[in-house]
């Protein structure tokens, strides 16, 4: 299989997680920058636009590439494993944070099966900080649903509603907690759905919280190119019949104003994104323009 059939099986792709996408983003810089490197700035930049959402396949492209133009090709496996021990830090620093904010035990109701939220679940749990869980279904691949039942195994109370009804349990001693696909300049982009929660836990006065990595901070340069694909109606209809429209989208954009707080690792967002080196690479720039 060519790259270039890895990347279009990576574009193709709207099941598994980004955390797993960027992992095989990674795999296809890798191994072009040991068997081919004069394309791997033409490869990095068809990556993102196999996947204009996802902020962690975006931001491997672009440290791939930054390594390269600052260090030579025999940096870009050193700068990868850096991204990744980076992004266990921010997920550990994350959960302790949004754990110091929590006073007195809470229900936290979540919409998102995202590694970042399970630690920060289990870590309420210890802390003896977590009444329940409640997890929407998260139609149409079900991983809410999954998810509850993992969280069920691992001794966490959980109840599991259909997404439709989620916003009952947005009320006093409940708090919302999701993870994020990406960071951009005015919003916070999850599956959809979650502007709507978040809407509504606001004038329910719940508190709002977003947990997320270094790598969800989106390149400010490649906003423009940020964007997220519709689905088939095949994913809600096995055989939909001719003339019926459908518009399925993954994910939603929410406005920072409407989260409580947006913790990236154990900093606000604006407060991450001001701090850390989120520079373009220079193979990158002419998608920005």
């Amino acid at each position: 299989m060519t790259w270039e059939d890895k990347v279009r099986a990576l574009a193709a792709d709207a099941r598994s997680p980004s955390s797993v996408l960027a992992l095989r983003a990674a795999d296809i810089l890798r191994e072009i920058a040991t068997d081919d490197p004069e394309l791997l700035a033409e490869a990095a930049r068809a990556i993102v636009r196999a996947q204009p959402a996802l902020a962690s396949v975006v931001n491997v492209a672009n440290l791939a590439l930054r390594a390269v133009e600052a260090l030579g090709l025999g940096s870009v496996g050193k700068a990868l494993d850096t991204l990744r021990q980076g992004i266990e830090a921010d997920r550990h620093a994350a959960v302790t944070a949004l754990c110091a904010a929590i006073e007195t035990p809470v229900s936290v109701v979540t919409i998102s099966a995202n590694i970042v939220v399970a630690e920060t679940i289990q870590a309420l749990h210890r802390h003896a900080l977590l009444e329940r869980v409640i997890c929407a279904e998260s139609r149409p691949l079900l991983e809410g649903a999954a998810f509850a039942r993992w969280l069920a195994s691992q001794g966490c109370p959980t109840t599991l509603v259909p997404d439709a009804g989620v916003g009952e349990h947005l009320r006093p001693g409940a708090i919302l907690v999701v993870g994020t696909e990406a960071i951009l300049p005015q919003h916070v982009v999850h599956r959809m759905g979650t502007r709507l929660l978040a809407a509504w836990a606001c004038l329910a006065g719940v508190p709002r919280y977003v947990v997320a990595t270094r790598d969800k901070i989106y390149p400010r340069e490649l906003v423009s190119r940020f964007s997220v694909p519709l689905l088939p109606a095949s994913e809600l209809l096995r055989e939909p019949p001719p003339g019926l429209q459908a518009e399925i989208r993954s994910f939603d954009l929410t406005p920072h104003a409407l989260w409580t707080e947006i913790f990236v690792g154990a900093a606000p967002a604006d407060v991450a994104a001001q701090k850390g080196d989120h520079r373009l690479a220079r193979g990158l720039l002419q998608l920005g323009a």
